[in-house]
Order: structure tokens, then sequence, then C-alpha cells
């Protein structure tokens, strides 16, 4: 049966110790979210370049919040996540319910910038795009 991925980038304009806890925060959601369901799921965590449109607009964001403080070691990060599974699990609900878990948990621990994107896409045959590479680098 195919496997749908869908990917779900959390940006957030930060400090470094608050990056801290809000990776804490995203796992403990993410955690939950696959939990009892067959779905794997993967993070990692990429500082945004500072010309980045997401890292304009969420300093922006942060500075219209806080008129004339200096925004300090505060950066922008994203935060991707994949989740892998059957089609039937990963629906538009499904991750509508995963944003808002993620939402509301970063709303009440910090109140930090944010943005959240989804994409699904459908997964490709490994063994095919594998054979595919080979072939490639042979010529």
């Amino acid at each position: 049966m195919p496997k749908r991925i869908s990917d779900v980038s959390l940006h957030v304009y930060v400090t470094p110790e608050t990056l801290d806890r809000v990776v804490a925060i995203v796992r403990q959601v993410v955690d939950d979210h696959v939990a009892d369901r067959d779905l794997f799921a993967w993070r990692f965590t990429l500082p945004v370049d500072p010309d980045q449109p997401d890292h304009t607009e969420l300093e922006n964001q942060w500075r219209l919040d806080h008129p004339g403080v200096d925004p300090g070691a505060r950066a922008t990060y994203e935060i991707a996540i994949s989740l892998v599974g059957d089609a039937k699990l990963l629906t538009e609900a499904n991750l509508a319910q995963l944003e808002r878990h993620l939402m509301m948990d970063l709303t009440t621990e910090d109140a930090v910038p944010y943005e959240i994107t989804t994409l699904d896409r459908e997964s490709f045959d490994l063994e095919e795009n594998r054979e595919t590479s080979l072939s490639q680098s042979d010529n």
C-alpha cells in the first residue's frame, strides 16, 4: 500500500534557550500524535537565514509586539517534522489536529512568533529510485 509523507514546517523566532523548550514541546506533541498509530515521524531543526522572508516576517511581528526592545540573540529556526504512514492516517483532519496541538502547546509555554505550514506528498519506491540513480552514475 502506498505511503503518504506529510511535512510540517514550524518556523519560530526565539532565543537559543527558548528554542530548547520549543523543541521539547514539539517532540512531546509529535510523540503523543503518533502514539497508537502506525506512523513514523522524524524531526530536525535548522536555522533560517536572516535574508529569508520567513525570518523577516517573524522578526517584524516580534518587533511590533515589543517596540523599542532589542531582540538580542533571537533568530528564526525551522523545526521540520515529517510523518510517514498510510494515507488514511495522514488526512487533512489528522494534520490539522497536529497543528492545533502544536499551536496550543506553544502559546501556553511561550508567546513566540511562529508559522506552521503543511505539505503532503506520495512516497516513492526507494529501490526504484536507487536503481535509477545507479544507472545514471554508471554513464
